[in-house]
């Protein structure tokens, strides 16, 4: 089973509605168990800064993490992130965590940032990944 992980905006724009239903179609097939999703802590930390003052956190994470693998981001990743300077960092932390988490993908509306570093790695936007399946 293809195992797709998440980036932060994906999972926002879920949350808020910011695309044309995209990530909502993305995150059913999780919960259909046509295919397996992940993200990382990181980017539970960043939702609930991002989201504290428009939703319910403890109730949204309670769902996604019913569905999403949560991921970790540890001291490893970080010394592995620090091994190259990068425009955007936190994403260098979710690239290391869905490549030791054994991640197919990486799905992202910034696909700018991961082309810097993301070698190894496929990523892709919701869109094209929504054609693949």
């Amino acid at each position: 089973m293809k195992k797709i992980f998440l980036d932060t905006n994906i999972l926002i724009d879920f949350v808020l509605g910011r695309d044309n239903g995209e990530a909502k179609r993305l995150l059913q097939f999780g919960c259909d168990k046509k295919v397996c999703l992940a993200a990382s802590t990181l980017t539970f930390a960043n939702m609930a800064y991002i989201l504290r003052n428009k939703v319910d956190i403890y109730e949204l994470f309670k769902f996604l993490s019913s569905f999403i693998e949560v991921l970790p981001i540890d001291g490893n990743h970080l010394e592995l992130a620090l091994e190259r300077r990068v425009r955007d960092f936190e994403d260098m932390l979710q690239y290391q965590s869905a490549k030791s988490g054994q991640c197919n993908v990486i799905v992202t509306n910034n696909e700018r940032d991961f082309a810097e570093f993301c070698t190894d790695l496929p990523y892709m936007n919701a869109q094209h990944i929504l054609e693949e399946l």
